[in-house]
């Protein structure tokens, strides 16, 4: 629909105009019940049109009604004040875009959709050829948030593009909403898409697709669409000109800090159609992004990865970080195959990016050739790795020729693991002790210590200041002696629990070197091992094969069992990603009373059972 003109307007304030009420056009008050005022200006309020932030309206009709009031020849943009705006598909399945058009929203404006709804954007194309689609749509600071939940799963807010040109995303946050088989935003068979500035939060990633990609840069297919929009038109032409910058792709963490869900997969494609007779994907910028603990990856060859592209050339990878921090290393972590005989790609540019505690399986980049017609003018210079491990492959390729593959300036700084762990009773004391002690004598026939990993804890029993006393060693060890009240419980935190490193079994009784503090250089005591109460734990018997896919770390024990755990590095050192399972623990926290899942691996390392999902 065409705005009205001025003259109408004028004579008509009070009238309506193809069925919308003019009663408030050029005020800042609401529309009356929600209709569509159709403004002579080219910017229009979404509340005032009838958009509520409540968090509690479906918006989505609402949002249908506002841009099919203006035409692609209005160039409207739709200001969307600060406010949660709820959508459910509960009367519209999709909004459905048009050409020229710009969503402008205000810090703290947020499109949610919850409860496992999902609302797909639009990009129609009723002509095939690029230029049967809408172009000219853009989308400013914008905030699209979901949730997932066990009763109703993944909640979705997706961009389907089919023969789109001139779209840009610029500061927007795509939070926990990407679909389990599918993606944040799909590029099919469109061109200029420019996406800066924004973050990708989060992928509960369906087991059979957890390669999808954020962004996926793919074909005018039916196969390829997130939705099928009435009266499309397909035609298996590539995307091209897609420009990824400036961006972050990160994992949804808990308030620890642990990965609740990982990262997307930043942006590839999986797929050529027709063998590539229409044209292939081309001329794609992924640069200066950021992306942490991206789902580990691995295929039944063990050869999955983080970015994938088939079938691509002037694909340009650059001044990219890449980082894992709970997230154990994928197969590869680019992949670039070439898959039809006969058909060469080209100019494969991976350049000035720094990859950080990735540690893929197999190696970080891999060309694959073995099936295809050739990769040629590949550049992988100025990359720098920063890991622990100094002996898996920067680049393997599979079927390349003599020539095909420039590298240099790439450097890989290794760092030498160092423990931390305080086994000796040698910390000085951090404060002057009063009064005398005078050492005592050995008398202890028998002494047993067990040194155990320093960040276990336990929780002091209500009457252990009362009851028990603290040394200097356990009592029989030459040298021991009792602290005064001053110089022990009096200068103890009062929080109730304590660190624990060591335990030693003598002649004297049972005995726990504690700490007050988390600190390793905090000063020392040991109590009588009545004083302290640890986690419950209880076992049971548990059968199964799994793969480990975050870094966790590896102990002899559950954490917190009496006994104490040593610590065995992480399940990043394990020889093989693949364990057996055949013991399962709940351990109960003296802290919180919430339960911890581990699993014995392997027959000999306890671990979290998270380090598998």
């Amino acid at each position: 629909m065409k705005k009205p003109g001025k003259y109408i307007l004028g004579l008509m304030l009070l009238g309506t105009v193809g069925g919308f009420s003019l009663a408030n056009v050029g005020t800042n008050h609401q529309a009356n019940q929600g209709a569509i005022v159709a403004h002579a200006a080219t910017t229009v309020n979404a509340v005032n049109q009838g958009m509520k932030a409540d968090d509690k309206t479906d918006n989505a009709p609402i949002l249908q009604r506002i841009i099919n009031a203006y035409s692609a020849d209005d160039n409207v943009t739709i200001h969307v004040p600060k406010g949660t705006y709820l959508f459910t598909n509960d009367e519209l399945k999709a909004i459905v875009l048009h050409s020229n058009i710009t969503f402008d929203f205000d810090d703290g404006a947020v499109f949610k959709i919850a409860s496992g709804d999902r609302i797909p954007f639009v990009y129609p194309s009723p002509d095939a050829g690029y230029g049967g689609g809408i172009s000219n749509v853009t989308w400013k600071n914008a905030t699209f948030q979901g949730d997932y939940n066990a009763t109703d799963g993944q909640a979705v807010f997706v961009q389907s593009m089919n023969h789109a040109s001139n779209v840009t995303f610029d500061g927007c946050t795509f939070d926990n909403c990407e679909s389990p088989t599918g993606h944040y935003i799909d590029i099919d068979g469109s061109h200029n898409i420019n996406i800066t500035n924004s973050t990708f939060t989060g992928f509960n990633a369906s087991t059979d697709y957890d390669y999808k990609e954020a962004i996926q840069v793919d074909y005018s297919d039916t196969k390829a669409m997130s939705y099928h929009q009435s009266g499309d038109q397909y035609d298996d032409l590539a995307s091209y000109d897609v420009n990824v910058t400036n961006n972050k792709f990160i994992p949804l963490s808990k308030a620890s800090g642990a990965v609740k869900s990982f990262a997307p997969n930043p942006i590839g494609e999986h797929v050529v159609y027709k063998k590539g007779v229409h044209g292939l994907i081309h001329d794609i910028h992924f640069t200066g992004n950021f992306v942490q603990d991206a789902k580990p990856l691995l295929d039944d060859s063990g050869d999955g990865a983080n970015i994938h592209f088939i079938m691509v050339n002037n694909l340009y990878i650059s001044g990219n970080t890449f980082e894992n921090v709970n997230a154990l290393g994928s197969g590869n972590y680019i992949r670039i195959t070439n898959s039809v005989p006969g058909l060469a790609i080209s100019n494969i540019q991976i350049t000035n990016n720094q990859f950080v505690n990735l540690d893929p399986d197999n190696r970080y980049i891999y060309f694959d050739n073995s099936k295809g017609g050739g990769i040629s003018k590949i550049k992988v210079t100025g990359n720098k790795i920063t890991s622990s491990k100094s002996d898996i492959p920067f680049v393997l390729s599979n079927g390349l020729s003599s020539g095909d593959l420039t590298m240099s300036n790439n450097t890989n700084n290794t760092s030498t693991k160092v423990s931390t762990t305080d086994v000796k009773n040698t910390t000085k004391l951090k404060t002057k002790l009063t009064g005398t002690y005078k050492g005592g004598s050995a008398t202890n026939k028998s002494e047993k210590y067990y040194s155990g990993a320093n960040n276990q804890y336990a929780k002091l029993v209500t009457s252990a200041s009362k009851k028990y006393g603290l040394y200097n060693h356990v009592k029989g060890h030459k040298g021991w002696y009792l602290y005064n009240k001053k110089d022990g419980w009096d200068n103890a935190k009062k929080s109730g629990i304590v660190y624990v490193d060591e335990r030693a079994d003598a002649t004297s009784g049972k005995w726990y070197r504690i700490r007050f503090s988390s600190s390793t250089s905090a000063r020392k005591y040991w109590v009588r091992a009545g004083a302290l109460k640890f986690d419950k734990i209880t076992y049971e018997t548990y059968n199964k094969t799994l793969t480990t896919l975050k870094k966790y770390p590896i102990y002899t024990l559950v954490f917190n069992d009496p006994q104490l755990a040593k610590s065995k590095g992480t399940t990043a050192d394990l020889s093989s990603r693949t364990v057996k399972v055949t013991k399962r623990a709940r351990r109960v926290s003296v802290l919180n009373g919430k339960t911890s899942t581990y699993y014995l691996i392997n027959g000999k390392y306890w671990t979290r059972a998270l380090a598998f999902y």
